[in-house]
């Protein structure tokens, strides 16, 4: 078959008519530039909303909530686990096959506290804003990843796009939106491009004075570019995050000044003059009204208190000797409880369901069940919802691990151990009839 070069980046083969191209070393998939038209006096860095203080204000709206940061946290929490490297091989029938790999050099680094700290404070990022960027720190020698290290999204912003559609750099600062790109307290880090095709190559060679690297990961939304936007945004953007926020502050208000009057008590004009005879008739406006209240107080005295349940009250009213008829006496209406009614309970339950729906949780496994949102909260919903949820985080994971798979790459592992891949441990509830507790299986 003759082989023609047309170029010195593709092959013509005429017997398959076909062409073959070749990418040149370094090159990189084309970037769109994008143009934001948000700026905060500077355009050295893309503004992280319009004054540059979103994840600041989601991180203030969200702490108010007593349900998303717990939330949150959970939802962390599945994917910050231990740790595993496997070596990943499947059979004929492409069942896969596990062999744990036991080299002292990878376990150091996936137990060291550095990467417990990247794990954590990096899973908490993901799920808050779907955006992580930690940093890598090369060795010496440059020929080794010897950290990986957390920063909290809420201090990064990312710089301008060069000519190339790449932001070459990542502004660390942890008062924005009070600061300013070329501050002393701006720490301003070289960042990788993760669409680089030889990006070991890239990071080892083109960069050689530089020491630690951003490698920015994120699980992509739809129209960010930059910054990706946490689904369960909704909540708030949808409004509902509000209405949340007002039930509280309606029912403290509502305790706050609401009188609490168990009782109504009407006492005829005439009692007085009959209960107290002279001593009435004789006494000033003052002491009528001091009377008045030494009664009422002596009633109260025998309406309230624990000892007071179940006792009998006596009252007394007279016959008119004129006509015979009952003369008026004392009535004593029980009022009604307001604060039993529940009010608002209906707003905050559908709030709430609006909230978990939003952030991708099964109600019941946060323990919330309500007969009017047909949830229920037993064992078996429980379960089954969990093996529902472990499928969804996969892709979350990808967005944690990446980061460590460049590490593997850099370093070296995964050319000497092929198929190598992270796992963690994933828990597996069981039901009582198995008479087993609940497994571990990696995943």
């Amino acid at each position: 078959m003759n082989i023609i070069f047309p170029d010195s980046n593709s092959a013509l083969l005429p017997g398959a008519q076909a062409v073959v191209s070749m990418e040149t070393p370094g090159a990189r998939p084309t970037q769109g530039i994008v143009l934001d038209n948000e700026t905060v006096g500077t355009q050295e860095i893309v503004p992280w909303g319009a004054a540059n203080n979103f994840p600041q204000e989601i991180l203030k709206k969200g702490r108010k909530s007593t349900i998303i940061p717990t939330a949150l946290k959970w939802q962390a929490n599945m994917i910050a686990r231990k740790v595993i490297p496997f070596m990943v091989d499947f059979d004929d029938d492409g069942k896969e096959k596990l062999s744990y790999v036991r080299d002292p050099e990878i376990n150091n680094f996936l137990t060291s506290r550095h990467f417990k700290r990247y794990q954590k404070e990096s899973a908490n990022d993901i799920f808050w804003f779907l955006n992580i960027f930690p940093e890598v720190i090369l060795s010496k020698n440059r020929q080794k990843i010897t950290h990986l290290l957390p920063n909290d999204a809420s201090y990064c912003r990312i710089g301008t796009q060069n000519k190339q559609g790449v932001s070459e750099f990542l502004y660390h600062n942890a008062n924005w939106p009070n600061a300013a790109y070329n501050s002393e307290q701006t720490d301003k880090i070289r960042m990788i491009d993760p669409y680089e095709f030889d990006l070991v190559g890239w990071v080892r060679e083109q960069h050689t004075k530089d020491f630690k690297f951003i490698y920015p990961s994120s699980y992509p939304t739809p129209g960010n570019a930059f910054y990706q936007l946490a689904h369960w945004d909704g909540i708030r953007s949808s409004g509902w995050l509000d209405v949340l926020e007002k039930v509280p502050v309606l029912k403290k208000s509502l305790l706050d000044n609401q009188m609490t009057i168990k009782y109504h008590i009407q006492i005829p004009n005439s009692y007085w003059e009959t209960r107290f005879l002279d001593l009435w008739k004789k006494a000033s406006p003052d002491e009528r009204e001091a009377m008045k209240k030494d009664v009422v107080r002596e009633i109260n005295r025998r309406l309230v208190g624990a000892e007071n349940a179940g006792i009998a009250m006596a009252t007394e009213f007279g016959i008119s000797e004129i006509d015979g008829k009952t003369i008026e006496g004392w009535k004593i209406d029980v009022l009604p409880d307001k604060l039993k009614d529940g009010a608002y309970l209906a707003d905050n339950m559908e709030a709430t369901a609006h909230l978990l729906y939003a952030l991708g949780l099964d109600p019941t496994l946060v323990g919330f069940a309500s007969k009017e949102m047909g949830s229920r909260s037993g064992g078996s919903d429980k379960r089954e919802s969990l093996l529902i949820y472990y499928e969804q985080l996969q892709p979350y994971k990808d967005v944690l691990f990446e980061p460590l798979d460049f590490v593997a790459e850099f370093n070296g592992w995964k050319k000497k151990y092929p198929g190598l891949e992270f796992r963690t441990h994933q828990s597996l509830l069981t039901t009582l009839d198995t008479g087993a507790d609940a497994k571990k299986v990696p995943a």
